[in-house]
């Protein structure tokens, strides 16, 4: 068995242990992997829970027209260098327009940070919960009615948040923590099926129920190593929020990627440069670089590919921000966007 396919049987075990979230139709799409390795236990049960149609009380929704798409007043993207991250993060704010640029009196505000990993922030695999904190408080100052911090918690939920600092991020700030495990808290989008893979292959895809009531995205995610697609950023990060993801890995995960993206275009996209996983991504241990830099932009495919020099990875060697620049989801031509540096 393969390195990848024994990290995403992990992966999807750990999954499984915390409510099976995110196995929908492996079973179906993947025989091989099912014949190579019988499955017991817990992601035995997972899949055959998830092989299910989604429960017909679950919504259908045409597509996730709410989310604000607005640019800032001169950037695409600010770049920040600096030691502190939500310093950073603060700045490039400020410097791409305010957070009230983008979050109005009354907005509901989703943020989706990378906290799926139980490790310390310190090991590079998760968003700094500090510039998660900044960002919410900013958000409040702005008027924001409601803010959910939500991803899907790879590692055990209560044990993961603790360690990566989730928990201290929202911690009386009013925010909400939320990792979606069951279908009850997803709704089923139609937008997807536009995309062929999606169309063809994946068939129906939800999405958290709060994206379909929110006026802001903010995806915050960190940048970092992946062994089977070389980065995972602000685009990957998407895989966070959705239902069916484990068949994307033995599809097209990368053309699966692009497409996720194509329908989940955020109002604002804030990485987390200030330490990177720079080996044995996503989840490691591994290398970790000091980048001490945050990139904010309005273009999430732009963000990953300025990123890309962090790990001396050539963008467009990058499957799916080629294909997401083709979607026209982002421009992956940093050489022509207006990019503005500022430094702590």
């Amino acid at each position: 068995m393969s390195r990848s396919r024994r990290e995403f049987l992990g992966t999807a075990a750990a999954a499984a242990a915390v409510g099976g979230a995110g196995l929908a139709g492996l079973a179906a799409t993947c025989p091989r992997a099912l014949a190579q390795r019988p499955l017991t236990g817990a992601l035995a049960k997972a899949l055959r829970r998830e092989a299910q149609p989604l429960p017909a009380h679950i919504p259908l929704r045409d597509s996730l027209t709410g989310i604000r798409q607005i640019k800032g007043p001169e950037a695409e993207m600010v770049v920040v260098a600096g030691k502190s991250a939500e310093h950073m993060g603060e700045l490039g704010l400020r410097a791409i327009g305010g957070m009230s640029h983008f979050v109005k009196r009354g907005d509901r505000v989703v943020i989706t940070p990378n906290f799926a990993w139980a490790t310390p922030p310190e090991q590079g695999a998760t968003t700094s919960p500090e510039l998660v904190r900044r960002v919410i408080d900013l958000c409040k100052e702005a008027g924001a009615r409601t803010i959910t911090c939500l991803d899907f918690a790879t590692d055990r939920t209560p044990r993961g948040f603790r360690i990566n600092g989730a928990y201290d991020a929202v911690k009386g700030t009013g925010a909400t923590l939320l990792s979606p495990m069951s279908p009850e808290q997803f709704v089923r989008v139609d937008d997807f099926l536009k995309y062929p893979l999606h169309k063809d292959k994946v068939g129906w895809q939800g999405v958290p129920s709060p994206l379909l009531r929110c006026d802001v995205l903010i995806n915050m995610p960190v940048f970092k190593h992946h062994r089977e697609v070389q980065i995972t950023g602000a685009l990957k990060k998407f895989m966070g929020c959705v239902w069916r993801r484990a068949t994307y890995h033995s599809i097209d995960l990368e053309g699966c990627i692009a497409e996720i993206s194509a329908v989940m275009r955020p109002t604002l996209t804030i990485v987390d440069g200030s330490r990177i996983l720079a080996s044995n991504g996503p989840n490691g241990p591994g290398r970790v670089d000091r980048i001490e830099r945050v990139l904010v932009s309005t273009d999430p495919v732009l963000a990953d590919a300025y990123a890309c020099r962090w790990l001396n990875v050539e963008e467009r060697s990058v499957k799916h921000l080629v294909e997401a620049d083709k979607l026209g989801v982002g421009n992956i031509d940093v050489d022509s966007a207006k990019i503005e540096n500022v430094r702590t």
